[in-house]
């Protein structure tokens, strides 16, 4: 029916498809065989939906929109997704797009990255991943956009037990954690290991300038946090920036 109503795109939000065996993995190759004749594209299946706050788009199972903002956000997982938008709205904190991929049967990470890289909304980008589908595309979409805004990644099934549990959830194939963390490092992605890195990266780009540079200057009261700050800095590859004699006489 779409096809026939010259629809270009479509949200498949039910679940049923290929994380529920052979029968539901053929059903959408069927599915995304008729979108191909009639020149349809799919978000989707099992999905929470999209979200366009800056237009006032709401395709989604939500009952309310996302606020307004500057950083786009992309889950594989909608339940993750519609904590975040949970979170979102108790911290007043806005979003220029909010998209559920689910099981990414036809647009994928490079579509939306190279997509989202061309936004004059979006500053920044935010994913929750589970498996990386069209490699080819995510590394060129995510090595171009990363050069002007920041993507950042949160990566579920890291291990083996892990990577079975998504399989069964969004169908997702997983392949090596440390050839994808090189990969997402060539390409000049930053990778946080939990929800709550997840969410503080998320308020930093949002609220804060973009670094123009890795070299930093940590002001404290006190010399631990200060020692602390100096290692978790260095560690993750920035740079402690001289002072001048000057400046630290002004200090002084």
């Amino acid at each position: 029916e779409c096809i026939a109503a010259g629809v270009g795109a479509a949200i498949i939000i039910s679940a049923g498809f290929r994380e529920t065996g052979p029968e539901g993995a053929a059903l959408e190759q069927r599915v995304l065989a008729q979108a191909r004749q009639g020149n349809l594209r799919i978000i989707g299946p099992n999905c929470l939906g999209v979200m366009r706050p800056t237009t006032g788009l709401n395709a989604s199972l939500a009952t309310g929109i996302a606020r307004p903002g500057n950083v786009a956000f992309i889950s594989q997982s909608g339940t993750l997704g519609a904590a975040i938008l949970d979170w979102s709205m108790r911290e007043h904190f806005g979003f220029s797009a909010f998209i559920s991929v689910g099981s990414m049967l036809d647009v994928g990470w490079g579509d939306l990255i190279d997509y989202l890289g061309n936004d004059p909304h979006t500053k920044s980008i935010l994913l929750y991943m589970e498996s990386i589908g069209d490699v080819r595309a995510f590394m060129s979409a995510a090595r171009e956009v990363a050069l002007s805004k920041p993507i950042i990644v949160l990566k579920g099934g890291r291990t083996a037990a892990t990577a079975q549990a998504a399989a069964s959830h969004t169908g997702s194939l997983i392949g090596s954690d440390e050839v994808l963390h090189a990969a997402l490092r060539r390409c000049g992605v930053v990778r946080v290991n939990s929800i709550a890195d997840l969410f503080n990266m998320a308020e930093v780009l949002a609220k804060q300038p973009r670094p123009a540079g890795p070299r930093l200057t940590i002001v404290t009261n006190a010399g631990g946090p200060g020692v602390l700050a100096a290692d978790e800095l260095l560690a993750n590859g920035g740079e402690l920036a001289p002072l001048s004699d000057d400046t630290v006489a002004a200090l002084n």
